[in-house]
C-alpha cells in the first residue's frame, strides 16, 4: 500500500466514524462539550475576530466559557481553517450553516457541532503530524502503517466515550470503557473517591470548628461586656478557654497525623496485598525450565519487598500508637480543664446568675456541635476504610492475575495471547453503533462478514493474526462458536464442564442456551473463573463467572489451548 493510499484510507475511516458517531438524543449524556452560540455570531469573522470572540468568551466566564475553552485548547487557528473550508480567509453563511447543523438545528452553534468540529481538527493533525515525520524520515512506511492503524481506529472507535462520559446504551449505562479494568478500577479508587471523602472528612471539621470559634467569641463578648462585675473572674474563665481551646488543637493536630499515616499505612498494605497475591500465584514446579527460573528469581525479589513493607508498616504504626497516646493525654488534661471551668461557672453564677446561664447555653451548644462534627467525621471514615479494603481487594486481584499469567505452563504463544488480550481490553475497543461493527472490530473478522457476531473473531485473532500466525496448529481462524468447540473436539483437546479445571488462555465455551467464546485469564482458588472476551456488551470486556451464578452454569466446557499448542512440539 503506497502512503498517499493509506493516509487516504485512514482518512475514510475518520470520516466514516465521524458520519455514524451520532448522538442519540434520548440518551443521558454527560457532555464536557457544554454551551452552545448563536451561529450568525461568527459569520464574516476572519482569523484575527475570531481569536478576539474566543478569548473574550473565555474571559467572561460565563455558561458559554466552557464552549470557548475547548477551541481554546484544541487550537484556535486549527478551529478556524475547520470552519473557514474554502480557505478564503472569512467565515461564510454557507460554511456556518454547514457547521452547526451536524445537529438538525443551524439557528446556533451547539456542544455537539463543536464536538465533531474539535474531533475532524484533531484527526486531521494527527494524520499531518504522521505525514510529516514519514517525509522527514524520522520513522518508515511500515512502521506508519502499523502506528496509525492502532492509534487512529482506537481514537475513532473509542472517541465517543471518551469525550462522553457515560451514556444509556441497550437499556443499561456503560462507563468508560477503561472502567472495565481492575487497575483502572483500583486507580478511581485511591486517586479519586478516597481523596473527595478525605477532602469531606477535613472539610466537615474545618465547618464545625469555624461555628465553635463564633460561640467562644459570643463567649469572649458576654464576659468583656461583663468584665466590671466579674473582675478576676472573668479573666481567670477566659484564660480557661484558652487552655481548652490549646488541648483540641493539639488533639486536632495529633488526629491529622494520625490520618496522615494511615493514608501511608493504606498504600503500603495495598502494595502489600498486591506482593502477597503474586508470590501465591507463582509456581516453580512447572513444565517449563525457563518458566520456572524466572518464577523463582521473582520470588526472591518479591520476598525482599513483602519484609521492607512490614518494617515501614510497623514504623508507621508505632507513630500511631505515640500520637494516640498525645491525645488520650490531651483529653484527659481537657477534661481537668472542663471540671474547672464548671467551677468558675458556679462562681460567676454567685455573682451573675443570669450570665451564668447564657454561658452555659452557649457550652452546651459547642458540645452539640463537637459530638455532631464526631459522627460525621466517624461516618465519612468508615466509608474511607472499606474503600480501602476494596483497594486492596483489587490489589491482591491485580496480583493474583500477574502470579498466574507468569506461572503458565503454556508455550510463549499462549502467553502472547494473554498479553495481547489484556492490550485490546486495554485499549477500550467496542462496536462503533452496536451492530457487530467498527473498525477495531474488523481488523478482527479475518475478511468474514462485517455484522455478524465477533466473540469467535475475537479469540481467532488473537491466537492468530495478532500474533503474525496463522494458528494453523489449533483451530485456524473461525468464527464460529460452534467451529472452535467441534475443532478442539475432534483434536481430543475440549473438556466438558465440571471434568476439568481450566488454567489462564484456556478457551471458555457457552452453548447451553447460549452461544458465545472467552478467554480464560485466571482462576481463583473458590473456582471463580475471569475471561476476556470479545462482542461482551457491544466491546472486549473483562467478566467474572462465580460458581452457582447464571453465567457460571451457562458453560458448557473448555478448550485446553495450553496442551493443545504444548502437543505442537
Amino acid at each position: 500500500m503506497s502512503i498517499e493510499s493509506f493516509f487516504n484510507k485512514i482518512s475514510g475511516f475518520i470520516t466514516n466514524a465521524l458520519n455514524s458517531d451520532k448522538i442519540d438524543k434520548e440518551s443521558r449524556v454527560s457532555n464536557p462539550f457544554k454551551g452552545s452560540v448563536n451561529a450568525s455570531i461568527f459569520v464574516g469573522k476572519d482569523l484575527n475576530t475570531f481569536k478576539n470572540d474566543v478569548a473574550n468568551g473565555i474571559k467572561n466566564g460565563g455558561k458559554n466559557s466552557v464552549f470557548y475553552q475547548n477551541i481554546n485548547e484544541m487550537g484556535v487557528e486549527n478551529v478556524f481553517d475547520y470552519f473557514d473550508k474554502n480557505g478564503d480567509g472569512k467565515i461564510d453563511e454557507n460554511e456556518i450553516n454547514e457547521i452547526s447543523g451536524a445537529d438538525k438545528n443551524k439557528d446556533d452553534i451547539s456542544g455537539y457541532d463543536l464536538h465533531l468540529a474539535l474531533t475532524a481538527v484533531s484527526d486531521k493533525k494527527l494524520l499531518d503530524d504522521f505525514d510529516a515525520m514519514i517525509q522527514a524520515g524520522l520513522i518508515n512506511a511500515q512502521l506508519a502503517n502499523q502506528q496509525a492503524m492502532q492509534n487512529y481506529t482506537r481514537n475513532i472507535g473509542g472517541h465517543n466515550y471518551q469525550n462522553y462520559g457515560s451514556r444509556a446504551h441497550n437499556g443499561s449505562t456503560i462507563s468508560s470503557p477503561q472502567q472495565y479494568s481492575t487497575k483502572q478500577k483500583l486507580d478511581n479508587i485511591e486517586n479519586k473517591e478516597i481523596p473527595e471523602l478525605e477532602k469531606k472528612k477535613n472539610e466537615i471539621i474545618s465547618d464545625a470548628q469555624k461555628e465553635i470559634d463564633e460561640k467562644n467569641e459570643e463567649i469572649n463578648k458576654l464576659v468583656e461586656e461583663n468584665k466590671e462585675k466579674l473582675g478576676e473572674l472573668g479573666e481567670k474563665y477566659t484564660n480557661k478557654k484558652d487552655e481548652i481551646k490549646e488541648c483540641d488543637e493539639k488533639i486536632s493536630e495529633n488526629e491529622r497525623n494520625i490520618s496522615d499515616e494511615k493514608s501511608e499505612i493504606h498504600k503500603n498494605e495495598s502494595s502489600l496485598a498486591n506482593l502477597n497475591a503474586e508470590l501465591n500465584a507463582l509456581q516453580t514446579n512447572t513444565d517449563n525450565e525457563e518458566i520456572n527460573a524466572a518464577n523463582a528469581q521473582r520470588k526472591a525479589e518479591i520476598k525482599e519487598q513483602i519484609k521492607s513493607l512490614k518494617e515501614k508498616i510497623a514504623q508507621e504504626n508505632e507513630k500511631i500508637k505515640q500520637y494516640e497516646q498525645e491525645i488520650k493525654e490531651q483529653k484527659e488534661l481537657k477534661e481537668t480543664k472542663t471540671k474547672e471551668l464548671s467551677e468558675l461557672q458556679e462562681e460567676i453564677n454567685k455573682q451573675n446568675p443570669e450570665l451564668e446561664e447564657k454561658l452555659k447555653n452557649i457550652e452546651t451548644e459547642i458540645k452539640a456541635i463537637e459530638e455532631q462534627r464526631d459522627k460525621d467525621v466517624s461516618k465519612v471514615e468508615n466509608e474511607i476504610n472499606s474503600k480501602r479494603e476494596q483497594a486492596k481487594n483489587y490489589n491482591a486481584e491485580i496480583g493474583t492475575r500477574t502470579g498466574q499469567a507468569a506461572s503458565m505452563t503454556g508455550s510463549k504463544f499462549v502467553q502472547n495471547a494473554l498479553q495481547l488480550a489484556q492490550e485490546e481490553l486495554e485499549k477500550g475497543v467496542h462496536e462503533a453503533t452496536g451492530n457487530n461493527d467498527g473498525a477495531e472490530i474488523d481488523k478482527y473478522r479475518n475478511g468474514a462478514a462485517n455484522g455478524q457476531p465477533w466473540c469467535g473473531s475475537f479469540v481467532s485473532w488473537i491466537y492468530g493474526a495478532g500474533q503474525n500466525s496463522d494458528n494453523g496448529g489449533t483451530f485456524g481462524y473461525d468464527a464460529s462458536v460452534s467451529g472452535i468447540m467441534q475443532k478442539a473436539q475432534n483434536a481430543g483437546y475440549y473438556s466438558p464442564m465440571g471434568y476439568y479445571t481450566p488454567q489462564a488462555g484456556d478457551l471458555m465455551i457457552q452453548k447451553n442456551g447460549t452461544s458465545h467464546v472467552g478467554m480464560v485469564t485466571g482462576v481463583d482458588a473458590d473456582g471463580t473463573i475471569h475471561t476476556i472476551e470479545g462482542n461482551s456488551g457491544n466491546r472486549v470486556a473483562e467478566r467474572t463467572y462465580r460458581p452457582g451464578s447464571a453465567g457460571y452454569n451457562k458453560i458448557s466446557g473448555w478448550v485446553r489451548m495450553t496442551d493443545w499448542q504444548n502437543s505442537q512440539f
